[in-house]
């Protein structure tokens, strides 16, 4: 399982999202990008396991690079952080069809919480496809 991780900002709340998702996937690879150039050109090398992008916009210019960019996030599962609670940001970050969306002055639990169920989920469908692959042999 590979985690794709964008954190351009620095501060508390990058500090804290970071160590959310390292709790929540302590097993997984994650790679921190820092520049959408960076994420954008590991989006396009093909990847064995599944991958989870979790996204930081740590304002309105590096969410529309992100925006951006969307077709070459369309077959990977979001988790995208909002920087503000302004209706045009939003609706910015709902283009990017996340499987879950939330900002930077909510609880972060939240986000831990819905990548380790995603992760969970991951691991059942892989272990059903062992199982098939089994049974039809």
């Amino acid at each position: 399982m590979n985690v794709l991780f964008y954190i351009p900002v620095t501060g508390e709340a990058g500090e804290r999202i970071h160590r959310v998702v390292e709790m929540a996937a302590p097993k997984a690879r994650t790679e921190v990008f820092r520049s959408i150039k960076d994420l954008s050109w590991r989006l396009c090398r093909p990847t064995e396991s599944p991958t989870i992008a979790v996204l930081l916009a740590g304002d309105e210019e590096d969410l529309l690079s992100i925006v951006s960019i969307r077709h070459l996030l369309s077959e990977i599962p979001v988790i995208i952080i909002l920087p503000v609670r302004e209706e045009h940001i939003t609706a910015m970050g709902h283009r990017l069809s996340p499987r879950f969306l939330t900002y930077m002055d909510s609880d972060f639990a939240e986000v831990g919480a819905v990548l380790e169920k995603m992760l969970e989920n991951y691991k059942k469908k892989e272990a059903m496809e062992e199982w098939y692959k089994i049974w039809e042999s």
